[in-house]
């Protein structure tokens, strides 16, 4: 059983639904603006801005009923029933240092926590059913930096292409054949791998083992 909360965009589908609920027929028939930039914010995040402040909040409730173990052990899946609750919240921060297409440079910084717990303490499945639970449950929900990072562009052309504004390239017309660089803490992840069936646990699969890839799972890189 499989619980995924996203507060927020519930929230914001359900104000967009009253509001449209009390507008007139010809206005009700013109697209939001919302709509058109793509996933539900709180707040709006301007492009032109020389910063970008945003957050996320992930809650995953998952349960199980008793079931027959007869070979259960310490650090086996419990067989008793039970439920459990995680969540993880990130604080997104970054600041164009140099604003010059050609040699853009941005400052990124993320604070994270990760609380909650999983089934068994995230013990006794191999394909775990909760990608952001931490294994190790005495580093509890301690604020961490998940992230800091400089973003360097090196442009080979004058010729500026559109670039999507995301956490971790703030400029939004860069050169059309350049060099990327991002030095500091990251997480691979967040460059290497991407698909659009696997990639985000937030909003894709949440098992360990499907989820980028089964290599990323080591044991003494607790939170990834």
């Amino acid at each position: 059983m499989k619980i995924w909360l996203t507060i927020a965009a519930m929230g914001l589908a359900m104000c967009a639904a009253a509001m449209r609920a009390q507008l007139p027929a010809e206005a009700a028939t013109q697209p939001a603006a919302a709509e058109d930039e793509g996933s539900p914010t709180m707040f709006p995040h301007p492009d032109g801005a020389r910063y970008l402040i945003a957050g996320q909040a992930n809650i995953v409730f998952q349960a199980h009923a008793p079931f027959h173990s007869p070979y259960e052990g310490t650090n086996s899946f419990l067989s008793r029933g039970e439920y459990k609750t995680s969540l993880v919240g990130t604080i997104f921060l970054g600041y164009e240092v140099v604003r010059k297409p050609k040699f853009a440079l941005d400052a990124i910084f993320d604070e994270e926590s990760a609380g909650g717990r999983g089934l068994s303490e995230a013990l006794g499945l191999a394909g775990f059913t909760n990608l952001d639970v931490v294994r190790n449950p005495s580093l509890g929900s301690t604020p961490y930096m998940a992230r800091y990072e400089l973003h360097q562009v090196v442009g080979l052309t004058d010729k500026l292409v559109d670039s999507e504004r995301t956490n971790f390239s703030l400029a939004t017309r860069l050169p059309e054949r350049r060099l990327e660089f991002w030095v500091g803490r990251m997480g691979l992840p967040d460059l290497i791998d991407l698909n659009s069936i696997g990639t985000d646990s937030h909003l894709q699969f949440l098992n360990w083992s499907i989820d980028n890839n089964g290599a990323w799972d080591y044991a003494a890189n607790t939170r990834g």
